[in-house]
């Protein structure tokens, strides 16, 4: 429909409006009619499944995804006009939809009406369409669905009913009425086939043809569409490869939401909810929220640097810990900066129960949408899940980009150029699967889908090489994306002779920068980066010292800075047998926490620290008693286990420690040490 609007805004065509079908029977409607739109109906969904009886879909009416399959049968059966209410003796699970269904419709915001009763207000005011509507030309349509067909029968005996099918088929339902056809010659491009080696391939080689059209000046980028039936296996693909192209690519049927800024920013929130808090979690959030106006954009910038790097800050008390510490106080903004985290923390401890108040306090704008679609599309349990199924609509201008979509959209939208990806046996038509919650034997699958998927895509694909004016290409992946070998699909059975197209090929056109040095090793040879790899390779086999092994100037004052301080016998140990880990280690910091799973003890230095303490506490104690050596056995034990209590309040209070049962474990083994052998003549 944009391409319409767009095309009519170019004509200067004054008084043209362009319509989905559910618009325009909405419209002939009037009053506030309106049809049911996803959104809304996932959302009524989610909020009657809880209350309705379903039977033996009770266990399951709850899970992840039960939403989403309740959406899709009830449309399937809405557009096929399936009365599921007429149909509730068929079966129980039958009932149980028709129960939801009126549940459903009960819960309906007022005017928004299911296709059937749509349509059926409609025909009831079908004798003002022609102050309403006037001339109706319905335009690259392969079919209308059973539910909106009578309506549309009586609009033609209304007003002038034109259907535009060009060179597709006409349905058979047309014949008898008063709707005038158009139809054209099917085009003739000229129809190429080639095999890639993965559907990475598919893709590096769909991009690289589209340059070389705009690059030959055969093609404008509007005239340019790459298409394929399953999307979802080249998106990923599709997204990393115009970046490095810097070529506007139009998702037609949206972006995951997760490659914008926004989406990263929702999905760094469940992260946190769902998996629990943790410094890098936290992190990943802040830098991600911190231009917003919520709590993370009123810190001050740098605040993340009064982190220890070391400690995981895995449970709400350890960051309760670190921010009443000195350490943090003493900062200039410490004492700001953890009253305002002590909030967002304890909200973000609350996990998964907390989401929707968390997603609206910490979220604005963009990431705030998609984090409610996420919570209205499934359980905050899985919220991570859902989110990686989710899209947005793209912001590539599709009047002046090359096309990405679905063979679908694109078979009532075509192009002069098109290439289509993934006809292998598998990929194109795609197998034919029965309804998540209504299956074949209790509602045959003609009836609640009368065009199956494998009939829509062979279809599709008919009316792509006959509306495709200039050039088609029919491209196949022979191995998989996990690399099982793949057959041919049927529909390249008249279009036998292939070009096989290596991995390796040097191509006529490349996509981007890298594509080029790649084909053009000699090129890649003068690069600041080859010569650099090239002088690593021949460092890493040379025998004498080079600076790949860590050779620097005399007196670098790191080494020198490092050295002057004062290290444990782990770190001389380090420095023995390891110098330039030594450097990387303590020189440059080149080590982080792994925070991928909590730790089970201090670690040698934080133990080392712990056990000096106690002793040292332990041995005052016991010489501002009595003297050390006339110290018995028992009194001994007491002033250790004095020390360890002095001493974990001490660090509980000032250092960022484990959680409690990693701290009670040092703590118990701390305590059991012995004094005794102090107390030995030899003894320093």
């Amino acid at each position: 429909m944009a391409d319409a609007r767009l095309n009519a805004a170019r004509r200067a065509d004054h008084g043209l409006r362009v319509l989905s079908v559910d618009a325009l029977v909405a419209r002939l409607a009037g009053g506030f009619a309106r049809p049911i739109d996803d959104e809304t109906l996932k959302s009524v969904l989610k909020t009657v499944l809880p209350g309705t009886k379903l039977g033996e879909l009770d266990p399951i009416k709850m899970l992840p995804g039960m939403i989403d399959a309740a959406a899709e049968t009830l449309r399937k059966a809405w557009s096929a006009g399936f009365d599921l209410q007429a149909a509730g003796s068929r079966g129980d699970r039958v009932a149980s939809i028709a129960r939801l269904e009126q549940a459903v419709i009960t819960a309906l915001p007022p005017g928004m009406l299911p296709p059937g009763e749509l349509a059926a207000a409609a025909a009831a005011r079908i004798d003002h369409a022609p102050a309403i509507l006037g001339p109706v030309e319905f335009v690259g349509l392969l079919d209308l669905a059973p539910c909106w067909r009578p309506v549309v029968i009586a609009l033609a005996q209304r007003v002038a009913v034109t259907w535009a099918s060009g060179p597709r088929p006409v349905p058979g339902w047309i014949a008898a009425t008063a709707i005038q056809v158009v139809s054209s010659i099917p085009e003739t491009p000229v129809i190429e086939a080639c095999s890639a080696a993965t559907p990475r391939h598919e893709v590096l080689e769909a991009l690289r043809w589209a340059r070389g059209l705009m690059a030959s000046g055969r093609a404008k980028p509007s005239e340019i569409a790459i298409a394929a039936c399953r999307t979802e296996d080249y998106d990923d693909v599709m997204l990393a490869l115009r970046t490095e192209a810097h070529l506007d690519v139009r998702f037609v049927h949206g972006v995951p939401s997760a490659s914008t800024r926004e989406g990263q920013a929702a999905a760094a929130l469940a992260d946190v909810l769902v998996r629990g808090l943790s410094q890098d979690g936290i992190r990943r959030l802040a830098a991600l929220l911190r231009r917003g106006p919520g709590p993370f954009g009123t810190l001050p910038s740098g605040w993340t640097a009064m982190l220890p790097r070391e400690a995981p800050l895995t449970s709400l008390a350890a960051w309760e810990r670190l921010l009443a510490g000195k350490d943090i106080l003493a900062h200039p903004h410490g004492p700001a900066v953890a009253k305002d985290l002590r909030a967002v923390l304890s909200l973000l401890a609350r996990g998964t129960s907390a989401a929707a108040e968390a997603g609206e306090t910490l979220l604005h704008g963009l990431s705030l949408r998609i984090w409610r679609k996420a919570l209205l599309e499934g359980s905050p349990a899985v919220v991570d899940l859902t989110l990686t199924h989710q899209r947005i609509d793209d912001d590539a201008n599709g009047g002046t980009s090359v096309v990405w979509a679905p063979a679908s959209a694109l078979a009532c939208a075509p192009r002069r150029f098109v290439r289509l990806l993934g006809l292998s046996s598998r990929g194109w038509p795609q197998v034919v699967s029965e309804d998540r919650l209504l299956s074949d034997h209790l509602v045959p699958a003609r009836i609640l889908d009368p065009m199956p998927r494998s009939v829509s895509d062979r279809s599709d694909f008919a009316a792509i090489l006959s509306t495709s004016s200039e050039a088609v290409v029919l491209s196949r992946p022979r191995r998989g994306a996990d690399g099982r070998l793949l057959g041919k699909s049927p529909l390249l059975r008249d279009h036998p002779h292939e070009t096989h197209l290596g991995r390796n090929r040097i191509p006529d056109h490349a996509v981007g920068e890298v594509d080029r040095l790649m084909a053009r090793p000699e090129e890649f040879r003068a690069t600041a980066q080859a010569t650099a790899a090239a002088s690593c390779w021949n460092a890493w086999a040379s025998a004498g010292l080079t600076a790949h092994d860590g050779r620097i100037r005399a007196n670098h004052p790191v080494v020198l800075s490092v050295l002057g301080r004062v290290h444990s016998a782990r770190s001389l140990r380090k420095l023995l047998r390891d110098p330039l880990g030594f450097v990387w280690r303590y020189g440059l910091g080149l080590e982080s926490a792994d925070t991928s799973e909590e730790t089970l003890t201090l670690d040698h230095r934080a133990f080392g620290s712990l056990m000096h303490e106690v002793l040292e506490a332990a041995v005052t104690d016991l010489e501002a008693a009595a003297g050390f050596a006339a110290a018995t056995a028992d009194r001994r034990r007491v002033a250790v286990a004095a020390a360890v209590s002095s001493v974990a309040a001490i660090w509980e209070r000032e250092k960022p420690v484990p959680p409690a049962l990693v701290w009670r474990r040092t703590l118990d083994e701390v305590s059991g040490i012995s004094l005794d052998a102090l107390s030995h003549p030899d003894a320093p």
